[in-house]
């Protein structure tokens, strides 16, 4: 990906104007196909497709390849090829830029148009071979999240396997009927692997409609693919304060920001009832959480303002001034 070819001026550009991706359509591919001649020369690629071979990829949908242009100029190309062997998977190939049009965003945009083309059709992982003496394009994978793994094809020349484990987006909506499982569940998932169940946690979760809802407070959950992963729940506290509580993500989905999601999105919405006030009540030994929160702007409750909480675990009180 990072070796010139030999024909190549290596004189960086300064900018390239009006750029885009196009795909490539079956019946006109020259454009990529020459600069696939010219991705083979750069890096040597011994194991080469032949033009008839990549026709018959472009003539599967679910495969594709895109050319950037800058106006009329093809100046790069990557290859999309679904890996049906390893059921919800597919490649990345032949990402290649033309030297001088490097250092542009150029392989960025091309990656990332292949990236969401992937999202669309449900692919979960990702993969791509390389050569560990094309330190660059290894290291330009490394910064998009692709990460070392074993070997899955047979390519003779490649020595470096990556993959990329796709996050398909996450939708964050207020509760409706039907969600009561889904809130319960995931709250209890959290409480009893750190804590224990409390009276008021039953409570709450058993009939969040009375302890939560009819009160004026909201619930908001995160769904993927229509799977409830995350929840959160605001409580109106009067005096144009809320409490955030019950914020749970399913284990399996941690680490992907889709707590701050919830968060943020708790937030706006009482900045738009006019909240001058966000509470919340957490335990010391859960430091991700409050670092989170410290992060949004909570700050810690004097102690002499710190009031009696139902809750036996609480022991940190932090509290979020809008004015």
């Amino acid at each position: 990906m990072q070796t010139l070819a030999a024909n190549d001026d290596q004189v960086q550009i300064r900018s390239v104007p009006d750029l885009h991706v196009e795909r490539v359509h079956v019946e006109y591919p020259d454009d990529a196909f020459h600069l696939i001649e010219e991705y083979y020369e750069a890096v040597n690629v011994v194991a080469r497709d032949d033009r008839a071979a990549m026709l018959r990829s472009l003539s599967d949908p679910r495969n594709a390849i895109w050319v950037a242009y800058s106006a009329d100029l093809p100046i790069g190309c990557i290859f999309y090829r679904r890996l049906p062997q390893f059921g919800s998977a597919g490649e990345v190939k032949k990402l290649y830029v033309r030297p001088v049009y490097r250092g542009h965003g150029v392989a960025r945009l091309l990656l990332e148009t292949l990236e969401q083309f992937a999202q669309e059709h449900n692919v979960a992982w990702l993969y791509l071979d390389s050569k560990d003496d094309l330190a660059d394009a290894i290291a330009f994978y490394e910064r998009h999240g692709y990460r070392l793994c074993g070997r899955y094809n047979e390519n003779p020349q490649a020595t470096v396997f990556m993959r990329k484990r796709l996050v398909r987006a996450v939708h964050i909506r207020s509760f409706q009927p039907g969600d009561e499982e889904a809130f319960r569940r995931l709250n209890e998932a959290w409480i009893q692997k750190y804590f224990r169940l409390e009276e008021k946690d039953r409570e709450t979760l058993n009939d969040p409609y009375r302890h939560v809802l009819a009160p004026g407070g909201q619930i908001f959950m995160a769904l993927r693919d229509g799977e409830a992963i995350g929840c959160c729940a605001l409580l109106a506290l009067g005096d144009e304060s809320w409490e955030i509580a019950k914020m749970a993500v399913a284990e399996s989905e941690r680490g992907q920001g889709i707590g701050r999601q919830l968060l943020e999105h708790a937030i706006e919405y009482a900045n738009a009832q006019g909240s001058c006030r966000l509470y919340i009540e957490t335990n010391s030994s859960l430091a991700n959480a409050i670092h989170l929160y410290e992060s949004v702007g909570f700050r810690r409750v004097p102690p002499e303002r710190v009031k009696r909480s139902p809750y036996a675990r609480a022991n940190v009180f932090l509290e979020r001034i809008v004015r």
